[in-house]
Order: C-alpha cells, then sequence, then structure tokens
C-alpha cells in the first residue's frame, strides 16, 4: 500500500492487493479515495453465515449487562472487530463493504492513517484542559469559519449530537425569550428531553412533550402527507406549518429546526423551495432558523452544507459525525450578532472541544479539502442515485430511491399493495449481509451511505451485490 500517513501509525494498514493490479482511474484518484478502496478489492469475503459463532457468543455476552435493546443490533447481530477503508471485519472473519460507518460518523474510512496519526500526537501532549485556549482548539474555530456560511463565525463544542442540539435549542432560547418551537415529522435531534420533543419518535420512553413543541409535515413530495401534487400545490406544507405553528402559539416563539435532507427517516430531499419557505417564514416571525446538519453537513450531499444547494443560510447549523471520523468532537456554528445572547448561557461542556478532538477535526477538514472530497461526493452521487433509481424500475418490493451525494436510500413496499413494508425492508437487510454489505435500515427504508471517500467503481460494485440480493428476496417471495 502507498503509505501517506505522518508516522507509524499508517504503517499498520497492509492492503490485500497490490496498487499495481488496481483500476488506471483508482490509482489516480485523491489519496484518501485511493486509500480507502485498496482494502475493497478483497471484499466481500464471507467466511462463515452470519451472524457467525463468534458474533452469536459476543452478543450473548452483551446482553448480559449492557442496557437497552437497539433495533439494528436485533435485526443483524453482528460483532465487529476492526475497519480498513471501506470494509470492515467482523469477529468471525468476515470482511463486509460498510455503507454505515457508525452512523456516517467514519467517513473518511475506518482506520484512516492521517487522523489516526493527529490523534495519536496530540494524545502524549495534552487531553482535557477544561474551556482554556488552545492552539488546535482556536485553529478549529478559523478554520470553520472559513466554511460555514455567511456570518455563522462563532462555535460551541461539544461530544454528542443530542448535545450540540441541546445548546442549539438553549441559545434560541435566550435570543428570543421564547421557548416555542417548530420541527417535522420524521426528523431526528437526539435523545435528551429537548431534544426528543423536536423529534417525531411515537416512542413510550419519550413520555409527553415539554410544552410549545409542536411537529408538522415537512415537503416530502413523494408521500405528501396532504394527498397533493407538486405541480399544483403551491408549497401547502410551508403555510400549513406556519399556519400550525402561530395557531398553537402561546406568544414565545423560539425557532425552528430541521434536517435540510433527513437521516433517520431515509434520505428524503424536500421538494423546491420548502427551506427557502422556511427561511422567510423564521424572518417574518424573527425567530432563527436551526439546521440540524449532523448527518449531512462536511460534503455528504455533494455540498458542504446541505442548506448550500438551495442557497438557503440558516441562523444556526449542528453539526457532527464526520467532524472527528468518528472521534466524539460536536459543534454548533451560529451568526455573530448573537453573541451577546450566547454570552447569557453555560456552553462549556467537559470532553467538547478538547486538544484530541480538535487535532481529529483539523485532519479531516485537510483531507476533505486536499482531496476535492466534496465535488468527488456530487459527481459520484449524482451516478450511484441514477443506478439506483434504474434497480428501483427494474424491482417491484422498491418504492423510491432518494436522497442526494452520499446519503442515499431505498424505500422497500409490499409489491402487492405499494404499500411501505418494515418487513420487506428487514428481509432485503439480512440479505444485504449475507452477500457481505452492512446497511442502515430504518422502518422500511434502507440507507445507502457510502463513506465520502468510497470510489465510484466501489460504490457501483456495491449496488450490484445489493440488486443480486434484492433479486433473491423477491425469488423468496414468489
Amino acid at each position: 500500500m502507498r503509505n501517506f500517513g505522518r508516522g507509524a501509525m499508517a504503517q499498520h494498514f497492509n492492503c490485500d492487493q497490490p496498487i499495481e493490479k488496481r483500476d488506471a482511474a483508482e490509482v489516480l484518484a485523491p489519496r484518501s479515495v485511493d486509500w480507502a478502496n485498496s482494502f475493497a478489492h478483497a471484499a466481500p469475503r464471507i467466511c462463515c453465515p452470519l451472524p457467525g459463532p463468534a458474533s452469536l457468543e459476543l452478543m450473548r455476552r452483551r446482553d448480559r449487562h449492557e442496557i437497552g435493546s437497539l433495533p439494528w443490533l436485533d435485526l443483524l447481530p453482528i460483532g465487529f472487530d476492526r475497519g480498513a477503508g471501506v470494509t470492515i471485519d467482523d469477529v468471525d472473519g468476515n470482511r463486509l463493504i460498510d455503507l454505515t460507518h457508525g452512523h456516517m460518523s467514519a467517513g473518511l474510512g475506518h482506520g484512516n492513517p492521517e487522523v489516526a496519526d493527529a490523534i495519536a500526537a496530540q494524545a502524549g501532549k495534552l487531553a482535557n484542559i477544561r474551556n482554556y485556549p488552545h492552539e488546535l482548539r482556536v485553529r478549529l474555530m478559523e478554520r470553520l469559519a472559513k466554511i460555514t456560511p455567511e456570518d455563522l463565525n462563532l462555535f460551541g463544542f461539544y461530544s454528542s449530537g443530542t448535545e450540540a442540539t441541546e445548546a442549539a435549542l438553549r441559545v434560541a432560547r435566550t435570543i428570543t425569550g421564547g421557548h416555542e418551537f417548530l420541527s417535522f415529522y420524521g426528523d431526528y435531534h437526539g435523545k435528551t428531553v429537548g431534544a426528543m420533543a423536536t423529534a417525531d419518535s411515537g416512542s413510550r420512553s419519550t413520555g409527553p412533550r415539554s410544552s410549545g413543541h409542536m411537529t408538522v409535515p415537512g415537503g416530502w413530495c413523494h408521500s405528501c402527507e396532504f394527498k397533493l401534487e407538486p405541480s399544483s400545490c403551491g408549497l401547502h406544507c410551508v403555510d400549513f406549518a406556519e399556519r400550525a405553528m402561530k395557531a398553537n402559539s402561546h406568544g414565545g416563539l423560539a425557532g425552528v429546526i430541521i434536517e435540510p435532507v433527513t437521516n433517520a427517516s431515509g434520505a428524503r430531499v424536500y421538494a423546491p423551495g420548502f427551506l427557502s419557505g422556511l427561511r422567510e417564514m423564521c424572518n417574518r416571525h424573527d425567530i432563527p432558523l436551526i439546521f440540524d446538519e449532523h448527518a449531512t453537513g462536511l460534503g455528504r450531499t455533494g455540498a458542504m452544507w446541505a442548506g448550500d444547494h438551495e442557497g438557503i443560510a440558516p441562523d444556526m447549523i449542528i453539526f457532527s459525525k464526520m467532524l472527528g471520523n468518528g472521534y466524539p468532537i460536536t459543534a454548533l456554528a451560529l451568526r455573530e450578532g448573537y453573541r451577546a445572547a450566547v454570552n447569557q448561557t453555560s456552553h462549556s461542556s467537559t470532553h467538547g472541544g478538547q486538544p484530541i478532538g480538535c487535532a481529529a477535526a483539523l485532519a479531516v477538514l485537510d483531507i476533505i479539502e486536499r482531496d476535492g472530497l466534496v465535488s468527488h461526493v456530487r459527481s459520484t452521487g449524482e451516478v450511484l442515485l441514477a443506478e439506483m433509481k434504474s434497480i428501483q424500475a427494474r424491482h417491484p418490493i422498491i418504492g423510491v430511491a432518494q436522497g442526494m451525494g452520499f446519503l442515499l436510500a431505498w424505500e422497500f413496499v409490499n409489491p402487492a399493495t405499494g404499500v411501505p413494508s418494515t418487513e420487506v425492508a428487514d428481509k432485503v437487510a439480512r440479505m444485504f449481509l449475507a452477500k457481505g454489505v452492512c446497511t442502515s435500515p430504518v422502518g422500511s427504508t434502507i440507507r445507502i451511505s457510502p463513506m465520502i471517500v468510497t470510489s465510484q467503481a466501489t460504490a457501483l460494485r456495491t449496488l450490484s451485490i445489493c440488486e443480486e440480493a434484492i433479486s433473491e428476496v423477491e425469488e423468496h417471495n414468489r
């Protein structure tokens, strides 16, 4: 393998196939793409049926002590050992192509040597200094200020996406003096009380929403909640959102929060003009618009920020996922005009923005910018979505292919009724795994979200494997 790391950590990786034998197009790819896909030539590699015996034993030991059950573990009870680039190995020696990478956190590849070296170098110097200034923290803020929209040049750092969500809600309350938030069906913003109140979860564990929280349908035309046609509806969804917000308000409006492209509900892309309509609505009511870009930010959709596709700048952005390539660091970016208000809030975090996390984030930004990964995702994502739509046309159990960039999804349906089916999606997800592709099912949808360093060749080959799995599910159901 070509060694481009900064130290000994890079020596831990050995390519399964010499670079000379790889496609010329991949050899000429950006170095992070070249490295990450070098491991894919030996994947998938299935040694035993999944889940294998070692995975089942690990799950048995886990279940004895760990709190709670997770739906993806119930469906796909696999234990993992290590990852390399776009692949991940389970504890039974099976090598899979990974389309989940920690809920899309390790977007630059498992074990990325440049990020690993940055973390290791800083870990040997200084790990935690509370919120005191540090060169890497200041440098990270300066770097982020160059890529965030307009004057979103103030930053807070945290250790989880939920924590960043709560910080944004806290700032919005301080700015406006209100407590009422509007959010949208299918969005997910976290698991603390305030964040859960903005989500459309329906879980018994959430209990009644906190006072002042409203959720309404978003502008997703594939399955319009209002049964209207995009050509004639006049963006009724925006009008309804504003009317519902006003009708339920007691004079304490604080903000609107939305994922500009959804994640947990399966890569839903909103109707053109929907986000613009929300921007105008927030301007009319003088409340902040908050974009949750935990899953979409830093190039995942083919733009640095998902709002860039419509030229929409929110008043706050919360983002994480790829920022540390799996190392926990999250951020809130907000407008400079909010400086006085934010100084009245408590935005410190014990583990947020510490030197190791900042080192990881700076390495991530270096790689994204150096290797042109945003444009790589944009051009490759267009090819992938076109292929996913082509596969959809050949298979009646697929209701829709959707998304943008490398945030993509298929929704699966009962072919006899066309109704979205979790049962069908679960069968397909299991078959994907049996074929060596690890995906992220959620309800009737399976997210197809390659790492942003995935090459077009690897991604198209993976979709071909997925189509084989879909065909087998259809055959078994006949």
